[in-house]
């Protein structure tokens, strides 16, 4: 009797045990079931409301930009770390696109020690502040992508908003819209992001293949040669950093009087465009003539710091590739420079919408 007592009761918890598992996996499924179609953020009266949780979201890189790089002048040199909500990033890897609604999570930390006992290098700090990007036609109708970018930082008083209104398209998302790879998001610095993109069923991290079998071409880097050809300026680095820092270019009869804020990705500009260009424009031509070119000087807190430079080399534009691109982030130092080369696709995204890749506006 005792026995058979025995028996019965290991068969009843072992019932318990078994319907307990069975209602705590419907439930899981239940969970991922409504998890699919999750919104991950509240909008009230035109405010982004804060997200919570977001660090058990899908992590996706931590980019730094430190002062020690940048002259002492980083816009951004704090760590960002950055996060996908889990849904976006499964549709990502489905579809290779960014669904409505999804959102990007940027949380600031400061940069810490710069060394360790593995050696020298940027640690992390603090956590000093957190932006949202958030993709909606719902709510972003209007706007570029459906994108819209938030702050909930207040560096002064040490705490986070509950809740922030989307910045204006020009302060923040026209440099993503330029200037970023994927749809405003900048996967080109995102590894977890490119290897997710159209990845389909399974764990695009549990493959083996560590590196892409050929290399892919940035954004800022030259996509097509450049021409070895005489123009009025020229396209050697040394040389036309020389020219550049010689001032040469001011001379330029058609130039504009005073810096002011760029409509792009740069902070304030002053534009100087040579004879040809300038006649071209006015003339309204679809194609500008060879040699065409214009000198854009770079400025921060009223000090010119680089230039920014596009030179017509081909007879059509061939999507950019025609135009010679260079762009020296420091005046004092040639190996400070963010493109140099033809058809730079990051300087062709923000110019494209020029007339044959010209956006001054100020030639008459």
């Amino acid at each position: 009797m005792k026995i058979k007592s025995t028996i019965l009761t290991l068969a009843a918890l072992l019932f318990m045990f078994t319907s307990c598992n069975n209602n705590a996996g419907s439930a899981d499924m239940a969970d991922n079931s409504s998890y699919k179609n999750k919104i991950f953020f509240t909008m009230e009266n035109g405010e982004l409301i804060r997200p919570t949780g977001y660090r058990s979201w899908v992590y996706v890189g931590t980019p730094v930009t430190p002062n020690d790089l940048n002259n002492g002048k980083a816009a951004f040199p704090e760590m960002h770390n950055v996060y996908i909500d889990p849904t976006s990033y499964d549709h990502y890897k489905n579809t290779g696109k960014f669904k409505e609604g999804t959102i990007i999570m940027k949380e600031l930390v400061s940069v810490g020690s710069k060394a360790a006992v593995s050696g020298n290098g940027y640690f992390m700090g603090e956590f000093i502040g957190l932006e949202a990007s958030v993709k909606s036609k719902e709510h972003f109708p209007d706007e570029p992508g459906n994108w819209a970018i938030f702050s909930f930082t207040q560096p002064k008083v040490g705490t986070l908003k509950e809740r922030a209104k989307a910045f204006p398209y020009d302060a923040c998302a026209s440099c993503h819209d330029a200037n970023a790879e994927d749809d405003f998001v900048f996967t080109q610095y995102y590894p977890v992001l490119r290897a997710a993109k159209n990845a389909g069923k399974g764990n695009p991290e549990d493959v083996s293949v560590r590196t892409a079998s050929e290399k892919k071409i940035g954004i800022w880097e030259a996509s097509a040669p450049t021409p070895q050809k005489k123009f009025d300026i020229p396209t050697d680095e040394k040389k036309l950093f020389a020219y550049l820092n010689s001032g040469k270019y001011k001379s330029l009869k058609v130039q504009e009087k005073e810096q002011h804020k760029s409509a792009g990705p740069h902070e304030y500009v002053r534009t100087f465009v040579s004879d040809k260009l300038a006649k071209s424009v006015k003339s309204g031509n679809s194609e500008h003539p060879i040699g065409s070119y214009a000198i854009k000087e770079q400025y921060k807190d009223g000090k010119q710091f680089g230039w920014a430079v596009m030179l017509k080399t081909g007879d059509k534009s061939n999507g950019g590739k025609g135009w010679f691109w260079y762009e020296a982030t420091d005046r004092t130092d040639i190996a400070s420079k963010a493109a140099l080369g033809n058809g730079v696709k990051g300087c062709v995204s923000c110019h494209s919408i020029g007339q044959d890749m010209v956006r001054a506006t100020f030639i008459k």
